[in-house]
C-alpha cells in the first residue's frame, strides 16, 4: 500500500481527495489532506517523537491517521502488526478517537470495526486498539506493539512510557509518539527538556503563531487572547511550558508579539554590528541575549543560557558564534555587579572580561526591580525575537513573575536569570547608542567607557 492521503474533514475540505476503495496498483486512499503544520509529522523518520500543539490544532485526527497508515503499510504475516493508543479516559477514547478512526478506514475494503473492544482491523490483519485510563493500558503490559501514541501525556501517569510502553516496543522495534498541550512545568516539559537534544527523538512544537490560519481565523485568536489569561493563552495556544499560573510580567505582550508575527526568522543584518546583553552567573545560570538595532525596531538574533562555566567560556562563544554568523560587536551590557571584585583574585569580573573581550564593556545603571520591569515592557513594545534562536530565551521572558506579595520571584531555575539580562538589556539600552562600532573586521577597539557608566 502507498500512504494514504488524509484530511480533517472531508465534507468541507476543497484540497482532499475523494474516498476511494482502491485501485489496481494496490493503493488505498482515505479522505484525509494533513495540515501543513502536521506533514512534517507524518513525514518523520525517526522511531521517537515528541508532540506539542495548541488546542484546536487538528492533533487527534492527525495522530489517528498516522497510526492508520503505520498499520497499513506493515508488510509483517506473522504475528499479526498490533498499534495502540493510549489517551486519559475511556470516554475520550471512544467519543473522540474512535470516531475518527472509523471515519478514516471505513472506505478501506475488508477493514474491522470491533465496538465492543475499540479495535479496527486492517486488510492486512494489522490491528489498532483504543485504551483509556489507568486500568485499560496496564492490559497491554506483556503484550508487543509496533508502534503506540500516548496522547494528552500531561493527563496519564507519567510511569507509562517507562514501565509499560517502552517494554512493549521491543520486540519489533516499534515507535512511540507522545503528544499533548503544555500544562505548565510537569512531567511532559520533563520530557521534553529530556529529549530536546536526543537524536533519536524528533520534537515537533506546534503554536497558533506558528499554524496560520488553517486552524482557526485570526480574529478567533484575537478574540481567545481577550477571553482567556495571558498564562492560560500561553499555554495552551502558544505552547508556552515556562508561563505560571499567575503574575507572569511579559507574557500578555509576548502573546501579542507572536500575533502580530514578531517572533518569527530574524536574520542577521550584516551591516550592523551586535550588542550583548548580560546576567552574571558562575555557579548560577548566566544568559546572554543578542540584539542588533534597525532603525526604530530591535532585533533578537540569539540567545545563550548556561551554568557551572566560567566567564571565558562565554567569551570564547561569543568569538565563536561572530565568526560563524560573519557580524561584528559593539558593545557588552553587563549588571552593575560586574564591578565587584574577587575576594581571591582582586580583580572585577569587569576587567576580567576586559583583557577577554575586544569591545567596549557597558555597566548598566542599578535600577530597582520595579523600575527595570518597567523598562523591560517599554522595550519589548519595540523588539523582534528570533524563534529558533530565542527560544529558550523567549520561555524565561513568560516564566519570570511575581508571587503572591507581588514580588519578583528569582529562583529556583533560570527564568529570573533571563529576564534580567534583558532587564540590563533595557537599562543600559540609552548607553548604546552613543558608541562608535568597531571599524573594520578583527580590529581591536581599545576606548574604554568608564567615564560613561
Amino acid at each position: 500500500m502507498s500512504e494514504a492521503r488524509l484530511d480533517d474533514d472531508p465534507s468541507t475540505s476543497s484540497g482532499a481527495a475523494p474516498p476511494s476503495t482502491g485501485s489496481g496498483d494496490g493503493t488505498i486512499e482515505v479522505p484525509y489532506l494533513p495540515r501543513k503544520h502536521f506533514r512534517p509529522l507524518h513525514a518523520s523518520t525517526k522511531r521517537w517523537m515528541f508532540v506539542c500543539a495548541h488546542r484546536r490544532a487538528g492533533k487527534t485526527v492527525a495522530l489517528a491517521n498516522q497510526l492508520i497508515r503505520a498499520a497499513s503499510l506493515n508488510g509483517r504475516k506473522w504475528p499479526p502488526p498490533r498499534y495502540g493508543y493510549v489517551g486519559p479516559s475511556f470516554e475520550q477514547a471512544k467519543d473522540l478517537v474512535w470516531a475518527y478512526l472509523k471515519q478514516y478506514t471505513e472506505k478501506i475494503p475488508g477493514v474491522r470495526h470491533l465496538e465492543g473492544e475499540l479495535a479496527c482491523i486492517l486488510p492486512n490483519k494489522a490491528t489498532i486498539k483504543l485504551y483509556g485510563g489507568a486500568a485499560a493500558y496496564e492490559r497491554m503490559r506483556g503484550m508487543y506493539f509496533d508502534g503506540i501514541v500516548l496522547d494528552e501525556y500531561p493527563l496519564l501517569n507519567p510511569a507509562v512510557l517507562s514501565t509499560v510502553v517502552r517494554p512493549c516496543l521491543a520486540d519489533y522495534r516499534g515507535f512511540g509518539l507522545v503528544s499533548g498541550t503544555s500544562n505548565g512545568d510537569d512531567h511532559f516539559n520533563h520530557l521534553r527538556l529530556k529529549v530536546e537534544d536526543d537524536p533519536r527523538w524528533d520534537m515537533f512544537i506546534i503554536p497558533l503563531s506558528a499554524t496560520g490560519e488553517e486552524a482557526l481565523s485570526h480574529a478567533e485568536a484575537i478574540e481567545l487572547t481577550q477571553d482567556m489569561s495571558p498564562e492560560e493563552y500561553a499555554r495552551e495556544m502558544e505552547c508556552s511550558f515556562d508561563a505560571p499560573v499567575e503574575g507572569s510580567y511579559y507574557g500578555e505582550i509576548l502573546n501579542k508579539l507572536a500575533l502580530q508575527g514578531r517572533i518569527t526568522s530574524v536574520p542577521v543584518d550584516l551591516s550592523q554590528p551586535v550588542i550583548t546583553a548580560w546576567d552574571l552567573g558562575i555557579h548560577d545560570y548566566c544568559c546572554i541575549w543578542f540584539y542588533q538595532i534597525a532603525g526604530k525596531e530591535i532585533h533578537f538574533i540569539d540567545y545563550i543560557q548556561d551554568n557551572g562555566k566560567g566567564l571565558d567560556h562565554y567569551a570564547h562563544e561569543l568569538r565563536l558564534r561572530a565568526k560563524k554568523g560573519g557580524y561584528v560587536f559593539k558593545a557588552h551590557c553587563l549588571p552593575h555587579d560586574v564591578e565587584a571584585r574577587e575576594l581571591s583574585t582582586g580583580q572585577s569580573r569587569r576587567a576580567f572580561l576586559e583583557n577577554e573581550l575586544d569591545e567596549p564593556i557597558i555597566t548598566a545603571p542599578f535600577a530597582n526591580p520595579g523600575d527595570g520591569i518597567t523598562a523591560a515592557r517599554g522595550l519589548l513594545g519595540l523588539s523582534w525575537f528570533d524563534q529558533v534562536n530565542c527560544r529558550k530565551g523567549l520561555a524565561m521572558l513568560r516564566g519570570y513573575h511575581r508571587n503572591k506579595m507581588g514580588q519578583p520571584v528569582h529562583g529556583p531555575g533560570p527564568h529570573s536569570h533571563g529576564a534580567d539580562a534583558y532587564r540590563t538589556f533595557a537599562t543600559a539600552f540609552h548607553m548604546v547608542g552613543g558608541l562608535a562600532a568597531s571599524q573594520g573586521r578583527g580590529q581591536r577597539l581599545r576606548r574604554k567607557i568608564r567615564g560613561l557608566v
